[in-house]
């Protein structure tokens, strides 16, 4: 499985690869651990700097016989000189190939865990949201509770007025039925005392009569 993704990444690299378009003819050094650069096309010639193996160079010009190539360095081109063409390569070693394809699938993987850490980051973050969606929502019942309560004690304090209303006015009645009563009793009272009266002069008329009677 590892095989055929490294087969499918080395495949893409080279397609990429393949059709960069570029103004410079970039060449890479062979396979061997290092070739010499000269000053000039023969053995003869000094040697300026040995080249590692799949390094990239520019070719700026070949000799008459293509045997040799006069290259540049890519990250410093004033550094010039002549090495033998049968030396490099159009298309980078299978080696620093499969170096690239190693680097990408590194990047790739920490690219992945890196992703993973952000996942388990947003998980972290969506439970913490539950937990506060959880608290807002207690806190909306506890602050509807107050209201609540605030709502019903207006109601017990409006049914408080209409109740002392109430009351008030049976006072006022009550005070009223007691004088209608006093009134009552007292009138009543004051015909007792005159009947009363007026029936002990009666009978005391009645009682000297029947004395003179019997003298």
């Amino acid at each position: 499985m590892r095989t055929s993704v490294y087969t499918q990444l080395i495949s893409l690299c080279l397609l990429l690869i393949s059709t960069v378009v570029s103004a410079k003819d970039i060449r890479y050094v062979s396979d061997q651990l290092t070739i010499p650069m000269r000053s000039g096309t023969t053995t003869s010639h000094k040697i300026l700097k040995f080249l590692d193996s799949g390094l990239p160079i520019v070719v700026l010009e070949t000799s008459d016989d293509e045997a040799h190539l006069l290259v540049a360095l890519t990250d410093d081109e004033t550094k010039t000189g002549w090495v033998e063409a049968s030396l490099v390569m159009k298309q980078p070693s299978a080696r620093e190939q499969l170096s690239v394809v190693k680097k990408k699938n590194q990047d790739l993987r920490g690219r992945q865990i890196e992703l993973e850490k952000q996942i388990a980051e947003l998980k972290i973050k969506e439970v913490k949201l539950k937990e506060v969606q959880q608290t807002l929502a207690q806190l909306r019942k506890s602050a509807a509770k107050p209201i609540l309560i605030a709502e019903e004690n207006v109601a017990l304090k409006k049914q408080l007025i209409a109740e002392r209303a109430n009351n008030e006015q049976l006072v006022a009645e009550n005070i009223f039925l007691s004088d209608k009563n006093i009134k009552q009793w007292f009138m009543i009272g004051a015909a007792v005392s005159i009947g009363s009266l007026i029936l002990g002069l009666l009978i005391t008329r009645i009682r000297w009569k029947k004395r003179d009677r019997w003298a």
